[in-house]
């Protein structure tokens, strides 16, 4: 072997030696980067089966695979929904679009045909159905995100002509208008101050429905469920006052507690709201201008707290 050959050999040898070693590294480093895939792709198949199959942060799917029918919408936001639909076993359990509540309003009202309704506070559209199927053109203004969609799945569902607004309605009721009727039905005592939203709702219409929690000082009254432990909700060692239309009115802060962690929790936006005496509701309607009142289903005893419907007029 002359001397070329040799110094050949030997050059062959070691780059041969690095190709070998630079496939062995190239080899280990897709391996792993195989095994982190792996890894990633079971962590992520994980957690969408965890998460029911989302995917996109909302709480929704980004696609669904299953026949179109109408009935599907409804099965968004699963075990949140609270209102059970017309003709339907769910999906959930309140009768919202047949309430006693609002058709005892309808008939104090008589013939609401074209009447401008301004509902606060819609939920998921039972109140609006009602409103509407009696003649009424309704507005309604929710600001919890997932109500308000719900809202127009209920919408889509049943048909409805009614307009939608997403927002504060502590903020504004949206474009001005003259209001024949603002109904409020479970909002009242969601709010930090109930009585700045009567004097709104007083300075947009002459008429005001109003189911909502009151606070009643004589505990005997409450439901047995509650007597006991009132305190652990209500905090009624710390009430306080505030002067509402020259009404000194007395606020009790109310805490949501363990409320706040379903997903369908339709309270205000705070961790607590306040409640107001029934007394000083009325007070302060009458000191902002309304002179009729009528009552109906009040009950100290609801399993919720006391409440009381109150429809008034100026």
């Amino acid at each position: 072997m002359n001397f070329f050959s040799r110094v050949w050999g030997r050059v062959s040898g070691k780059t041969a030696r690095l190709h070998f070693e630079t496939a062995v590294r190239l080899r280990t480093k897709v391996a792993a980067l195989s095994q982190v895939n792996k890894i990633q792709k079971q962590t992520i198949s994980s957690l969408r089966q965890q998460l029911g199959g989302l995917s996109n942060g909302t709480g929704l799917p980004n696609y669904v695979d299953f026949i179109p029918e109408n009935e599907n919408s409804l099965k968004l936001f699963s075990g949140s929904w609270s209102s059970k639909f017309p003709n339907l076993d769910g999906p959930g359990n309140a009768g919202l679009f047949e309430d006693p509540r609002i058709q005892w309003l309808i008939e104090e009202c008589g013939d609401i045909t074209n009447w401008q309704v301004l509902e606060l506070g819609p939920l998921e559209g039972g109140h609006t159905y009602m409103l509407e199927n009696a003649g009424a053109k309704v507005t309604s203004i929710e600001g919890n995100t997932q109500a308000f969609v719900r809202s127009l799945i209920a919408k889509n569902f049943t048909g409805l002509n009614a307009h939608y607004l997403l927002g504060d309605f502590t903020k504004s009721f949206g474009p001005p208008k003259d209001w024949d009727l603002i109904v409020a039905s479970g909002v009242l005592y969601h709010m930090l101050e109930p009585g700045r939203l009567l004097e709104k709702m007083s300075e947009s219409s002459d008429r005001l429905f109003l189911w909502t929690h009151y606070f009643e000082p004589d505990l005997t009254l409450w439901s047995p469920n509650w007597q006991q432990r009132l305190e652990s909700k209500w905090h009624q060692s710390e009430e306080y006052i505030v002067e509402i239309a020259g009404v000194k009115a007395r606020h009790v802060p109310y805490s949501y507690n363990e409320a706040l962690g379903w997903s369908g929790f339709c309270g205000g936006p705070a961790s607590q709201a306040t409640w107001l005496y029934r007394d000083d509701i009325q007070l302060i309607m009458r000191n902002l201008g309304f002179k009729q009142f009528k009552y109906a289903f009040d009950d100290p005893a609801h399993p919720n707290g006391p409440a009381f419907c109150l429809f008034a007029t100026k």
